[in-house]
């Protein structure tokens, strides 16, 4: 008598559901070789455009990848060195916009009938029979000390040098790397893989310029406006906006936060307000004008690969969750086109 021996349903999604499972604890486990390795990656798909460019000048590969490496680490430091004194300013404000938070928070929760009593009701149970404070109930913060800093020091730099050396050989060898690819799995090709390539750099360079300008836009909407430190908010805005949805949200609070901190009344509002304005102007607007609507992506798809990469790798995860959406779906229609 034979038995079937075709696995059930319920078998197989226990298989899927395990390896789904050890591959997520696997990402996690190596974090600090795979993030910056695969942030590099995805970065040298962008900067695949100014390698074609120098090696139809006559540069060789690790000449050509040289030259994008050096003036890549030039703009970053340029950039940095430019909010530098900005973000220093609001590092040393943010003590005095903490107080005038916690003032706010204080009137609020005098506003709410019932707050107190509850405030009261929570401070006895914290309380211990001398009359002193638990220790988990102390609101100072905790400042780093050096040593805490420079703890940090061996795995950042490790990262760095992941990070430099994974982008330096991608890009020196990306055409054997396409080509071994295109040898293992006979569907996807070589061509496949650099039209891709083309049409995801062509993508962020549209993104990156509308960003700048959007970051522009908001720097002098809020020098006009009188907030602090403007070209800050410029800065983070341009940098944010890659994150879709998350980023313009967390800056539309932290101006509503920063409008309250500065103004009074109605105008407390207005930073957060115009911002929200620029973002939807953008967002339904310049970028589907630009980038084409043919290219636009699934907004659930993309909400959350967003959520589960800043889970697992947190910033770096939110940087490379976009661009593995948009690779993916050029590969996909790729394969399907053919």
């Amino acid at each position: 008598m034979m038995h079937d021996r075709k696995p059930s349903v319920w078998a197989t999604s226990s298989l899927v559901l395990l390896a789904c499972v050890a591959t997520g604890a696997a990402l996690e486990y190596a974090q600090p070789i795979l993030a910056p390795a695969l942030a590099a990656i995805v970065l040298g798909v962008v900067l695949a455009p100014a390698m074609d460019f120098l090696s139809r000048l006559g540069l060789g590969a690790a000449a050509a990848a040289f030259v994008v490496l050096i003036v890549f680490s030039g703009l970053a430091s340029l950039l940095f060195f430019a909010i530098e004194p900005s973000l220093s300013r609001a590092v040393s404000q943010a003590p005095i916009l903490w107080a005038e938070l916690e003032d706010l928070l204080r009137f609020l929760r005098d506003a709410v009938g019932g707050v107190q009593e509850l405030q009261d009701s929570v401070s006895e149970a914290l309380t211990d029979p001398d009359g002193e404070e638990a220790s988990g109930s102390s609101t100072a913060m905790a400042v780093p000390s050096l040593f805490d800093a420079l703890s940090y020091g061996p795995a950042l730099l490790a990262g760095i040098l992941v990070f430099l050396g994974t982008l330096f050989f991608f890009l020196t060898g990306r055409a054997d790397l396409y080509r071994q690819i295109s040898n293992q799995i006979a569907s996807i090709t070589s061509e496949t893989l650099r039209d891709a390539e083309g049409q995801v750099s062509r993508y962020f360079l549209t993104i990156t310029c509308i960003n700048f300008g959007f970051g522009c836009c908001v720097s002098l909407a809020m020098a006009v406006l009188g907030m602090p430190e403007p070209v800050l908010w410029g800065v983070a805005t341009f940098l944010l906006n890659f994150v879709m949805y998350l980023g313009p949200a967390m800056i539309a609070v932290a101006l509503l936060l920063g409008g309250i901190v500065t103004f009074d009344g109605i105008m407390s509002f207005v930073p957060a307000l115009v911002f929200v304005g620029f973002n939807m102007v953008e967002a339904q607007f310049v970028t589907p004008a630009l980038v084409g609507r043919h290219m636009s992506l699934n907004p659930l798809f993309v909400f959350l690969s967003l959520i589960f990469w800043l889970w697992l790798w947190g910033p770096l995860g939110g940087f490379v969750a976009i661009p593995l959406v948009v690779w993916t779906l050029f590969l996909v229609q790729a394969r399907r086109a053919t």
